[in-house]
């Protein structure tokens, strides 16, 4: 069996401001989350979070999304699953202190890479993986360094975190039974579902 459809869409080039683009990110990174659904067949139904902003399963089948300044992420899966999408941009040295621990560092430097985005959206798909927020981010360490995953562990669990790299993005995801995502990476935004009378 295959692993999760990830639906990557950009983001419209002209965004409002404030609250109104915040919405808009938020819609358009659902209807990466649907696409992912009717690519898989998945009979996902409403998109709910919890009281803690965790999204919440849907006959059976769970999903994730995530959006940055250019683009949305999506995708839903028959187990517990979280990703994540970045950019490429400066990074101020005290976050990367925050976010990688020494021996982190060592591992991405004996690659040649920073790794400071490929960390950053691996520890927040796994985090959305699990169900719990950024305050939890001391409890996850990658242990090993792959091409295009990363093996981290959360507290005493261990989960293999798939990465897309592109030129100027990252997107990462983590589910609990590890399959293999592919990667769905559209050119233009996502155009809004129609719905079917019945």
């Amino acid at each position: 069996m295959s692993g999760p459809v990830v639906v990557v869409a950009p983001l419209p080039q002209v965004l409002p401001r404030g609250r109104e683009r915040v919405e808009l990110q938020r819609d358009h990174a659902r209807r990466a989350v649907r696409a992912s659904a009717t690519a898989q067949q998945s009979p996902i139904a409403e998109l709910r979070k919890n009281a803690d902003d965790v999204p919440q399963a849907s006959r059976g089948w769970h999903w994730s999304l995530s959006h940055s300044p250019a683009r949305v992420a999506g995708a839903v899966w028959s187990t517990s699953i979280g990703i994540d999408v970045e950019e490429r941009r400066e990074v101020r040295p005290d976050l990367v202190d925050r976010i990688l621990n020494a021996d982190e560092l060592a591992l991405f430097a004996a690659r040649g890479e920073d790794g400071f985005l490929r960390t950053w959206t691996g520890k927040e798909a796994l985090l959305k993986e699990f169900g719990v927020g950024l305050q939890a981010l001391s409890r996850c360490r990658i242990v090993r360094v792959g091409a295009s995953e990363l093996e981290m562990r959360f507290d005493t669990l261990v989960r293999v975190v798939h990465q897309r790299i592109f030129d100027d993005h990252v997107v990462s995801v983590c589910t609990a039974d590890g399959r293999v995502p592919s990667f769905v990476v559209h050119t233009q935004p996502l155009e809004a579902r129609r719905e079917v009378a019945s």
